[in-house]
């Protein structure tokens, strides 16, 4: 293998090295990408658990002013608290914490959850046993205080996965200038360095120790003049001059009958 194919194979081996780390870099990145895409669909599944509790806890309400206003007694008073609904939401919450504040919000929004069931479970027992003035002391003072708790803080959860996923998009965007940009000009560059040297290599180089080769060839093979012409002024151009003064001396040495390069 010639010395221009091993240089070109060097600087191609470069680029490979280069292209590869590049697309390593991509890769993860993309990575990153999923793993925030993933995020972000769950806190948007949280916002909207948090709004069917939400839904949940306004429908259980006004159901229960209506009973409230139709002044129901026994059986036709009860009020069966979705349980399930809420703990599948919160579970849900719960298994989709991505930062510290979303696990101090689920607390507080657990308790006050805790609370609003609490006074919720009173309503039978009211309704069977109390009278109206009664049912709308415990309405106004103890269920509608845990019910405007709870709701706010299933507001105040949405808030902050909404805030969440703004995050996340602000960093995967800084993530994507920061990383990728610089990358690709990394690559680029390094590709169109490795380009030039390659050209200042061949040009500088590789061509006239060719045009050397060429003209010794020639002057030994076919008596051709050596006149083959360096430009640089360099360890090559020096390396001309010493092949020309060679060849001049073997010429006179020649002309005396030294030697002859016929016989």
């Amino acid at each position: 293998m010639g010395i221009r194919k091993k240089i070109f194979l060097g600087f191609v081996i470069i680029g490979l090295i280069l292209f590869t780390s590049g697309m390593i870099s991509l890769f993860q990145l993309v990575r990153i990408e999923k793993t925030v895409a993933e995020m972000n669909t769950n806190n948007i599944r949280s916002i909207e658990a948090s709004g069917r509790m939400f839904d949940e806890a306004k429908k259980q309400t006004w159901k229960i002013l209506d009973i409230m206003h139709e002044n129901a007694q026994g059986e036709d008073a009860r009020i069966i608290l979705n349980d399930t609904v809420y703990a599948n939401c919160l579970d849900f919450i719960l298994q989709n914490i991505t930062v510290p504040e979303e696990k101090t919000m689920f607390d507080t929004l657990y308790v006050r959850y805790q609370l609003f069931k609490h006074h919720t479970a009173l309503l039978d027992s009211l309704f069977l046993s109390n009278s109206a003035k009664e049912r709308n002391e415990w309405f106004n003072t103890l269920y509608r205080p845990v019910y405007e708790s709870f709701t706010k803080a299933t507001g105040e959860l949405g808030t902050l996965k909404q805030n969440t996923i703004s995050g996340n998009s602000t960093a995967l965007e800084a993530n994507f200038y920061r990383l990728v940009i610089p990358l690709i000009v990394a690559v680029a560059v390094g590709l169109f360095l490795i380009i030039l040297f390659n050209y200042f290599i061949n040009f500088y180089f590789i061509t006239p120790i060719l045009k050397i080769i060429k003209g010794i060839e020639e002057y030994s093979e076919n008596r051709q003049p050596y006149n083959v012409k360096i430009d640089t002024r360099d360890e090559i151009n020096d390396l001309n001059r010493e092949i020309k003064s060679l060849i001049s001396h073997t010429k006179q040495k020649e002309s005396a009958g030294v030697f002859n390069f016929n016989k």
